[in-house]
Formats: structure tokens, sequence, C-alpha cells
């Protein structure tokens, strides 16, 4: 991949401009570098250019990227796992990870919170919510979160901090502000339980304006930045 750091320079500009003009609360709003692209020579080419928060879906190239840049100058690196995660990979991701957008189900927070509690971790996660119910996406229905939500907030070394969705690809403007505005409304409802849940990850490259609109903490930017 070409990595020209004026124009990514520019398109990441470009977005915290966004952030001011379109978020109700801009100083909240974090941009999640999405570096699933990258090798391991890229990814330093990318951090050296001063990026610092990055989010990766697959778990063995987690591990791989922590190997390479743990130490030195780049152990404040910040990195969330933020794809599909399996429970037989939560072992590469568990002693480093951020933040986990991705608990996509009360089976995976469970064996989370067991490999946490084996590493000794506190590890901070997001319930994946699958607000348009589409069936070739993962997570958790909204009314099925709401009848045994107690459950998920209930683990010893996962503190759940929020939530996450992903609207449909093929949606119209009016259908994801109202998918999004039904995920700031959820995360509103929940914060007077739990005074820690305060991230809302939602918006990628094509919808991070409606995302920011409506309350999103993290947007995931990926492809936006090389245009």
């Amino acid at each position: 991949m070409e990595l020209n750091k004026e124009k990514i320079y520019k398109n990441y500009e470009k977005i915290k401009k966004d952030i001011r003009k379109y978020s109700p609360y801009p100083k909240k709003v974090k941009i999640l570098f999405v570096s699933k692209y990258f090798n391991i020579e890229e990814q330093r080419k990318i951090m050296d250019m001063g990026y610092s928060y990055f989010g990766e879906n697959r778990a063995q190239t987690y591990r791989d990227k922590m190997e390479a840049f743990s130490n030195g100058k780049y152990e404040n690196i910040k990195w969330d796992f933020i794809g599909r995660l399996q429970k037989n990979k939560i072992k590469y991701i568990i002693n480093s990870v951020n933040l986990i957008h991705s608990i996509d189900s009360y089976e995976l927070l469970k064996e989370i919170n067991e490999k946490a509690v084996r590493s000794n971790r506190i590890v901070n996660g997001l319930v994946q919510i699958n607000i348009s119910k589409e069936e070739s996406k993962t997570g958790i229905y909204v009314e099925d979160f709401k009848k045994e939500y107690k459950k998920y907030f209930s683990m010893d070394n996962v503190k759940i901090k929020g939530f996450m969705t992903m609207a449909p690809l093929e949606a119209g403007t009016h259908k994801i502000n109202t998918y999004f505005s039904s995920m700031f409304k959820l995360k509103e409802e929940y914060e007077k339980k739990y005074d820690y849940l305060n991230e809302l990850s939602m918006g990628m490259s094509g919808d991070y304006i409606e995302a920011l609109e409506n309350g999103a903490t993290i947007i995931r930017i990926g492809s936006r930045l090389f245009e």
C-alpha cells in the first residue's frame, strides 16, 4: 500500500474537523486507525508518522504486531481488537489489548473473562449489538441484551465500557441515522446504571459523519485516510 504521509495527514485533519463540526461532544471522540491493511514495515511507517491508536481485526496479526512493537518507543501505542473474535484466538490478544469491540455473545464474554483471570488482567470490552438484525452479522439483539443485561456486567475481569455496532453497507442515510440514534439511546440508558459505561463505537469510513451526529465516541477509520 502507498503510504503518502501528506495525504494521510490531510485526511486525518479533515476527519478531526468533521468531529468538531458534527459531534455533540467532540472532545470525547477518538479516531481509531484501522491498521488491518498494513504489514509490519508499513505499520512501523504509520506509527513513525505519529499515530498511536490502532484497531486490528485478526488475532494472529495482532499477536505478530505486539511481538514487533511491544518495547522501546512503541510501548505506549494503544491497540484495540475490532474483528470477530474466536474463543481459541483470545490467547493472542488477552495480555495487551486496550479494548475489545466485538464481544458478540455472552459465551464469548465468559471465555474472555476466564482468560483475563488467568492473565491477572482487567480487560475492557464493548458489547457488539446487531442493531439492524442482519443475518450476515454477529452481535446481540437489543431486546435480548435488555432481558439479561445484568449478566454482561457480572464478570470479575471484564469491564463493559459501552457498545459497538455496524450499520448495513447498503443502508441509506435515514436508516443509518435511525440505527445509530437507537444505539445512542441504548448507551444513555445503561450509563445511568453503570457510570463507567462511556463508549459508543460506531461509524466507519463511509458513515462516520452519521455516527458523529448520533454520539459516537470511537469512529473506526481505514480507507478514508488514504483517498
